[in-house]
């Protein structure tokens, strides 16, 4: 096994005290050692690197403003300590073993990709469009079953890659993902497109789990127009069609009447934008 591994995640709006236990969720993970890597990008922290230091991980905060997330984990790429990296988000608390489990895939030879899988955890009663597959995904919730499994992509708020394996792959474009106030997405399927492409394995690995926090304002049909806009927007730009992460059932079907105006309006909107 690799000697040691990066932990790393960025912060922009989250609350000290969510940040606080989904760094706590890091620097108990056991099986791996290594770094946390904090980017963190709000200004009046009270986010302190010695609080999540111990004997398997050593912590470092890097300050500063970037203009968004894929920016944000360039920077990782660039300043980890380690070649294998594992990106978790400032809102996924890591259940234990989630980082073991991922560099283990890691570890195989042609595996360059390893992706979590991504639980709900809400913050009040969800409405009936979280019913529907299409807007799980634009939650982040990717639940494929417990087993470990070949697949086209993973879900950002929680995975792992090595970036020695298709090197000239491993970037995220900047102008996709979530970035001034804008819910753009797709920078990790664009990744996993290029590196599947350049003979890199991804594999999903089901026994690395953790819990997407989704607070109480992203339950709102509002809220998911208008992330279901700019997921429009990105896959304009990304090209393709769309990919959700389970077949479509009977709820997608019945629910698209709600789901496909503001999706089509994202999308194009992006066209006419180039």
């Amino acid at each position: 096994m690799t000697e040691g591994i990066t932990l790393t995640l960025t912060r922009l709006t989250e609350s000290d005290e969510l940040l606080t236990e989904v760094m706590q969720s890091l620097a108990m993970q056991t099986g791996a050692q290594g770094e946390i890597l904090l980017i963190e990008q709000k200004v009046d922290s009270a986010i302190s690197a010695e609080a999540f230091s111990n004997e398997r991980w050593t912590c470092r905060i890097l300050h500063g403003s970037l203009p968004g997330l894929s920016a944000a984990r360039n920077l990782s790429l660039k300043e980890a300590a380690f070649d294998q990296i594992l990106f978790c988000d400032s809102d996924a608390v890591a259940r234990e073993g989630w980082a073991a489990a991922l560099q283990l895939g890691l570890d195989a030879s042609d595996v360059a990709i390893t992706g979590s899988r991504i639980l709900p955890r809400w913050s009040g009663r969800p409405t009936i469009l979280a019913r529907s597959a299409v807007v799980r995904d634009q939650y982040s919730i990717y639940d494929l079953g417990p087993e470990t499994k070949e697949v086209e992509r993973v879900v950002g708020a929680g995975f792992g890659l090595d970036r020695t394996k298709c090197s000239e792959q491993m970037f995220f474009d900047e102008a996709l993902g979530r970035r001034d106030g804008r819910l753009f997405g797709g920078e990790e399927s664009d990744l996993c497109r290029r590196v599947s492409a350049a003979g890199g394995r991804i594999m999903y690995i089901g026994g690395a789990v953790v819990d997407h926090v989704i607070p109480r304002e992203r339950l709102s049909a509002l809220w998911v127009a208008k992330r279901l806009f700019y997921a429009g927007c990105g896959r304009s730009k990304t090209g393709g069609a769309p990919s959700p992460s389970r077949k479509p059932g009977l709820a997608d079907w019945l629910l698209l009447p709600l789901i496909l105006p503001p999706y089509a309006l994202g999308w194009l909107c992006g066209k006419l934008k180039g």
